[in-house]
């Protein structure tokens, strides 16, 4: 374990001895850091309020605060929460995240491959998949679900209890304050669908005749003629079925914020 002189590191962390601190790094409370994941200077984990769990192979770039408490006015400091991260992951210059509260279910989580760019926030309870990108400055409010593969551009925002979905895009200077669906774009301010996300859907290997059957049901839930009900039979009745459509309609039935249509 290389653990730089300078750094600060409480009795009750557990760090992999693989593991890298560096200079003036401050590890409070209970922490457990796994096996190959580098912390660089000035970062801060932990805290009196929880515990926080750290994957392998994670890269925790300077001035990263993983582990604060709540930013919620209703939160019981006297509460023990939780703050969950898998692996290989990227955190960007002074990303803050957040611990859960019980209200949220007591914990934050990160899964793994995700890249979180400078000045992210996650806030407390939110939930993040795997192999997500969060461009510099976007902000995650608490409760915030954001599936596998998604996108946010530069300076996003997303309100409490909003998702977004798998292969998802976020347009920079957006906020989302409903759902954005799976395979789609959104933009504006408040967000709202704006088409396919054929770039992200080809980036990731889908096959030509998958992706024009999930740009006709994005086109036909873009119809604002007519309910989302509606739209949604319409789906079903015009469209292949496949994993990809049936994700697309799960979410959209699911939604409890509505969907963020024109």
């Amino acid at each position: 374990m290389k653990v730089h002189a300078s750094a600060a590191v409480s009795k009750d962390a557990d760090i992999s001895p693989d593991a890298e601190i560096g200079p003036f790094c401050v590890i409070e409370g209970r922490v457990s850091i796994g096996a190959g994941t580098v912390v660089e200077s000035h970062a801060r984990i932990g805290s009196r309020f929880g515990s926080v769990t750290i994957g392998e192979r994670n890269f925790i770039q300077n001035g990263a605060v993983l582990g604060s408490p709540p930013q919620d006015l209703g939160y019981d400091s006297g509460y023990y929460s939780s703050l969950a991260i898998g692996d290989d992951n990227r955190i960007g210059e002074y990303v803050t995240v957040s611990l859960g509260t019980e209200k949220g279910g007591g914990v934050t989580r990160i899964g793994s491959g995700n890249f979180l760019m400078a000045y992210v926030h996650v806030g407390h309870d939110c939930e993040l998949g795997n192999d997500i990108v969060i461009t510099n400055l976007s902000q995650l409010a608490g409760h915030v679900t954001i599936e596998d593969h998604a996108l946010l551009s530069g300076h996003t925002g997303v309100t409490q209890f909003v998702r977004l979905g798998a292969y998802s895009f976020l347009v920079g200077g957006s906020y989302a304050n409903k759902d954005v669906p799976p395979f789609t774009i959104a933009e504006g301010y408040w967000a709202t669908l704006r088409a396919t996300n054929r770039v992200g859907l080809k980036r990731a290997g889908f096959e030509p005749a998958e992706r024009r059957n999930v740009d006709q049901a994005v086109r036909i839930l873009l119809d604002g003629s007519t309910t989302v009900a509606a739209a949604l039979e319409r789906i079903r009745g015009e469209c292949a079925p496949s994993p990809q459509i049936e994700r697309l309609v799960s979410f959209v039935e699911s939604s409890q914020r509505g969907i963020a249509r024109r």
